[in-house]
């Protein structure tokens, strides 16, 4: 197997608006530098894979698009549609969009000294498309090893209530208390990279927590994982690469809710200790890794386009919407500052009303179309497996491809390729709240047990299929 890889830094150069809260921050200020880190793979018979994690809230699709066509122009030996590029889910890196299919941004302004998403999009799509050449053209003879271990990273936090009811981030001292909605994951799968030597050149580490524990701050930062390429080069003193993929984690948060309440540790303290215990499992599973390399793994990539079908809408719902959203509308006519007025009504009216204007909207999005459309990546890398979408997806739909899955390890990549919102069970939609909403997402329950089915069968095709059968 040949492997190279690639970085770049993809911190905005001027001010710009970031991306993750329903109010306006604009940061002039970096805490630590936004990267793009790449994994070109290419196995014995000319397979092609590039994996690229980027220190963004989400894969838009026109950034996809956007690098393989500027890697098209620079790298024409490589199959574009063998770049994929996953998110970390930080809340501190600019935006890339000014639209969403499911949600309006109308709280967000265009300050003159900011750098608009557009310009900041095709800045990072430029970036991104030098770290994936980088990756390519340094590609040599290498072996690829698997590790796993396990770090309490991740946290669900649906909190549960007695009448059935869940809210994201809710308030725990309440009497009516019942505990938390759904699973956690601590498992981290890693698989290590190796040169013709023998010496590392680079660890891919999947877990289940989005980086975003720094998630209200000001300023631009790739949270934990910033504080783990950190760590290593300080521990290992060597230049090791560091692929950061976040595995199926829609409703889990970097840090314990309940100890939370108490706790002493300043944001900076809780990203180095995410990071130690991130740095930590990788250091306990090296040996492992070391002395299971493979030179000549099976190496397979297959693509496929998937479709779920859109969360419903009934009529009588988006006419009561449209209404509640026109009166909105109206008064927001007379705001010298409708984003201000939207930033003063609090979090749940604030869910209220983005919730009418997807509502009416996914009303006529259903009158064009009745499906959403995604590609869906699946690698087999020797006895492990790479499976990717574009959601935030919870963390049961994580465990049920990690229990039913033919290899021995699989790695679940979130946010990958495109974005498409949360993608909530049918427990969470019932107990309602922040990221089981319409305007949450595109594709519901139904979609997400789909899903589960497709991405298995889609690994057992790898698996039946005889070795050196390509793509």
């Amino acid at each position: 197997m040949k492997i190279g890889w690639g970085r770049k830094e993809i911190t905005p150069p001027e001010p710009a608006a970031l991306a993750g809260q329903f109010y306006e921050r604009i940061a002039r200020e970096t805490r630590d530098p936004l990267m793009a880190t790449a994994l070109a793979l290419e196995g014995a018979d000319g397979e092609q894979a590039v994996l690229v994690s980027c220190d963004l809230i989400a894969i838009e699709k026109h950034v996809q698009i956007g690098v393989r066509e500027r890697v098209r122009q620079i790298v024409p030996e490589l199959d574009p549609s063998a770049i994929l590029l996953n998110a970390t889910h930080t809340h501190t890196a600019p935006y890339t969009y000014s639209e969403s299919l499911w949600i309006p941004l109308f709280w967000t302004r265009q300050p003159p000294e900011a750098m608009t998403p557009e310009t900041y999009a095709s800045f990072a799509i430029g970036r991104i498309a030098e770290a994936v050449a980088e990756a390519w053209t340094s590609r040599s003879a290498g072996a690829i090893s698997r590790g796993e271990g396990h770090a309490a990273l991740g946290y669900n936090r649906r909190v549960l209530y007695d009448d059935g009811t869940a809210s994201m981030y809710g308030k725990l001292d309440a009497t009516h208390f019942y505990g938390f909605e759904g699973p956690e994951d601590h498992r981290v799968d890693m698989l290590f990279t190796w040169d013709r030597s023998g010496e590392l050149t680079g660890v891919v580490v999947n877990a289940a927590c989005p980086a975003q524990i720094n998630e209200g701050d000001r300023r631009v930062s790739a949270d934990y994982f910033g504080e783990v390429r950190h760590l290593i080069r300080d521990r290992w003193q060597r230049d090791v690469h560091v692929l950061g993929i976040i595995g199926a984690a829609g409703d889990q948060a970097p840090f314990d809710l309940i100890r939370r309440r108490y706790s002493q540790l300043s944001v900076d303290d809780e990203l180095r200790s995410a990071a130690r215990k991130l740095v930590g499992t990788m250091e306990d599973a090296f040996e492992q890794a070391r002395l299971g390399r493979e030179d000549t793994p099976v190496f397979r990539h297959k693509i496929q386009e998937v479709e779920l079908p859109l969360r419903m809408v009934p009529k009588v719902e988006a006419e009561y919407a449209l209404e509640e959203w026109e009166k909105f509308c109206k008064r927001c006519e007379s705001e010298e500052e409708p984003s201000a007025y939207f930033q003063s009504l609090g979090f749940e009216r604030q869910n209220e009303l983005l919730q009418a204007w997807s509502v009416q909207n996914r009303y006529k999005q259903l009158q064009r179309m009745k499906f959403f459309r995604f590609e869906m990546h699946t690698l087999r890398i020797g006895e492990a497996t790479l499976v990717t979408n574009p959601f935030e997806l919870f963390t049961a739909y994580g465990l049920q491809l990690r229990a039913r899955s033919a290899a021995k390890m699989t790695l679940v990549s979130q946010l990958t390729c495109d974005s498409g919102g949360y993608l909530p069970t049918a427990e969470a939609v019932v107990s309602g709240g922040y990221s089981t909403q319409l305007f949450n997402g595109l594709v519901g329950p139904e979609g997400g047990r789909l899903l589960v089915e497709y991405t298995l069968q889609s690994i057992q095709e790898l698996w039946d299929r005889p070795e050196g059968d390509g793509q």
